[in-house]
Parts: structure tokens; sequence; C-alpha cells
């Protein structure tokens, strides 16, 4: 389709030449509807599923051009039985809107799956504010807090990839609908060490299934950004007697090996589209970096045993690829398995701070039945038992759970939605 092909900047322009400022698509009878007639083509191949399992009856997917920035700004929302879509903004610049759209539909289901998994009362949501300039950036996402504000409430931003706590406070400045909030204003800051912190869960539960340690064995990780860089540290914690990394951003590098001085460590600077770092000769392969790397191409290719890491959206096709690794005798631990503890971190900012938190410890040890060790030993074990895929199976809990409401606030979001729709400032 022809709209979908557009580069954002030709989309903006097409929007701008029909006069729209904001736009949304929500679901009515299994299918999105657009506020725009004009945009309704996009609404059909969205959530045509013959095309693409990315759209899920997904409640909304609300976007707007930055009144000042220009920028695209775009909230997808999953289903928010459980509570409010929660989930970061990102901040990745994009090819043509169908990869926009699609990845934002994409990325608030697997919101939606982690924050059930979880046990967490929110919904799932994901955003977008892609920009690369910048003199705009505050201004972009200051407008971005404004977007917020008028969604009253139905989607719950926090930071994610490409965004930092700076842009979290610019957020916050024009919006409470926000959370890893800087810890000077009462926040809980930047997430990624938390979420490290479950991705090794994660590890030692996929390594005790296979029946071994992850002391003394050799982990290759993908991206040695704000969580891999983390993951690193956590994992020589442990034990590991070798790291193997790679990283897209060559200006870094130094600062990178600097930190692992006189550890067992190998770093490689590689181009985005260099995927040699998942094919080293280790017991387990770490992805830290952006999704859709585990597909046909590349999964023969995998060495390792074990496949666990906290980028989102790791499978290429998620009825296809999960069965391929499955097939070949890998132990696949889903990312919206383990990479809760960013959302269980920031998610509950307004139950207050405070230091060794045993409402996140809870997460992190082995008493608690759905803690990320136990429960992905569940899942491990399941998988193994019934010859289904660690992802169907992840994916049917998360499923069942996301349709479990919320016992203070019922189906509020969705009551949010429905008044969005028919209000003044979104259909002007």
């Amino acid at each position: 389709m022809d709209l979908l092909k557009k580069s954002p900047t030709e989309f903006i322009e097409f929007l701008r030449s029909n006069n729209i400022q904001k736009f949304y698509f929500v679901t009515e009878n299994n299918k999105f509807v657009a506020s725009h007639t004009v945009l309704q083509p996009i609404a059909d191949v969205l959530s045509d599923l013959k095309i693409s399992d990315d759209y899920d009856q997904h409640e909304g997917y609300f976007a707007q051009i930055g009144p000042k920035s220009g920028v695209l700004q775009s909230a997808a929302i999953h289903k928010t039985f459980r509570g409010p879509g929660a989930g970061g903004v990102r901040n990745w610049v994009y090819d043509n809107m169908n990869d926009f759209f699609r990845d934002g539909l994409r990325l608030a289901k697997g919101m939606g799956h982690k924050n059930a998994l979880a046990g967490i009362w929110w919904g799932g949501g994901k955003g977008l504010a892609p920009t690369d300039d910048a003199k705009l950036r505050q201004i972009a996402y200051e407008e971005y807090g404004e977007f917020m504000t008028s969604l009253h409430g139905c989607y719950v931003t926090a930071e994610d990839v490409g965004t930092n706590v700076d842009d979290m406070k610019a957020i916050f400045s024009k919006t409470r609908h926000t959370t890893c909030i800087p810890t000077e204003l009462g926040g809980s800051g930047n997430p990624s060490i938390a979420t490290a912190r479950g991705i090794i869960k994660g590890l030692e539960a996929a390594f005790h299934h296979w029946g071994k340690s992850l002391k003394g064995s050799t982990i290759a990780v993908q991206g040695a950004g704000h969580v891999g860089m983390p993951v690193i540290h956590f994992l020589f914690e442990a034990g590991v007697a070798k790291v193997i990394a790679s990283d897209v951003d060559a200006h870094r590098a130094e600062a990178i090996k600097k930190e692992y001085t006189g550890k067992n460590f190998e770093l490689h600077i590689v181009d985005k589209s260099d995927y040699s770092i998942l094919f080293k000769d280790v017991d387990a392969v770490c992805p830290c970096a952006t999704g859709g790397i585990l597909n046909p191409t590349t999964i023969p290719q995998i060495k390792a045993k074990i496949i666990c890491g906290a980028a989102n959206n790791q499978l290429l096709n998620m009825k296809v690829d999960d069965v391929l690794l499955h097939n070949l005798g890998k132990i696949y631990v889903p990312d919206f398995l383990v990479n809760r503890m960013g959302i269980v971190n920031c998610a509950d900012e307004h139950m207050g701070i405070i230091d060794d938190d045993p409402k996140l410890d809870m997460h992190l040890g082995k008493d608690w039945g759905n803690s990320i060790f136990n429960l992905t030993l569940q899942v491990l074990k399941e998988s193994a038992a019934t010859g289904k895929t660690s992802q169907a199976i992840a994916v049917a809990l998360a499923d069942q759970r996301s349709l479990e409401v919320n016992p203070c606030y019922g189906h509020r979001s969705l009551q949010i939605i429905k008044w969005l729709v028919k209000s003044k400032e979104w259909n002007q």
C-alpha cells in the first residue's frame, strides 16, 4: 500500500496536505477503524491478519505531529483489562510507515505479555517518537508529554531504546502520565540495571534446565548499551569464564573495553546488519540490541544451546521461528518472560521508592512462584514435557492473564479510549 511505503517525512507531508494534526485507529468489530477516511486503507492493512499477526485487537493507536518539532509521535495500546497500557517511548528512526506502525503494534503486544507474566496491574503499550535532531530533542519530548496528557491516562510511558532520563524529565514537565522519572524528582530513574538483573535470573534458569551452571560458561552478548553493559557486569559477577560482546558504536569502544579491564572480555564493533555475534561458539547468546534477529537466516547458524536476552521481539516471525529453534534443540527463553524488571522497576513508582525493595526482590528470588527464575523454569519444563515451544507456552499464559480485570479500576482505560474517540480534542 502506497501510504505505508512512504517515509515518515513523506507521511507527515501527506497528513499536513489533508489538514491532519492528530489521528487514531481503534478496534471495532475485530478490525481497526480510522479517525479520518483518508487513513482507513492503512487501518485495513494493519488489522488484516492474512498479512501479519502484529495486530491483536489493540484497543487503540494514537498519533500526532509535534506542533513545534514536526516529529511524528505515537502511542500503541494493546489490551488494558489489567490497567492502562504501559511501556516505554522509543527513539528509533524508521525507513517507512509500515515499519513504524507495525513496530508499535508488535512492541505494545509484547509489553502486554510482559506485564501480564510479571503479575503487575498494567496493560500493554508502546510509544514512538523518532528524532535524530539534537536541537529539537527537548522540545520533541516535552511535546510527547503533552501528547500523554491528551490521552488522559489510558497509556503511561517510560524510558526505552534511544531515550534517557533527561527525556523522561522533559516528558514529566508536561504530564504526570510517565514513569522512569529522575530520582531527584522522586522517581525510579534508569531501569536498565534492574532489567539486566532479570536477564541473569533467566539465564540461570535456562542453565539449570540444561543441567549445567552459568558459572564457568562462555556468553555472547549482542549490544553493549544501556542494558547490555550491566548484563556483562553481572555475568562476570556470576562467575562466567568469558564474555564476547558486539556493539555498533565505534566511539564507545575504548570506554567499553576499559570497563572490563582484567576480565576475559572480547569486543567486536560491527555494522547494524552484522549478526555474527550470534554465531559464536559459546554456551549462550544474549541479544540485548534490537528485535527480529532470530529468523530462518540466523537461527541455523547459532551454535549456542541457550538464547536468552533483553531485546524485545527477538523472533522475526512469532509463529515460525520459535518452531525452528525448538526443532534444532535450542533452549529459547522468550524475551517478555525475562526482561520484565525494567517495567517492574518503574511501573509502580506511585508506591514510593525504597532501597532493597522487597517488591522488586521477589521477582529476582526463588521463593515466589512467579519469579523470573521459577516461571522460566516452569515454561521450559512444560516445553520439554509437551513438545510445545517455549514461546507458545509463554504467549498462551500471557494471553490468559492479560484478560484478568484490574480489581480496583476495572477496564477503565477502554472507557477513556471510547471517550477520546468522541472528544473534540481528538476530532479536530
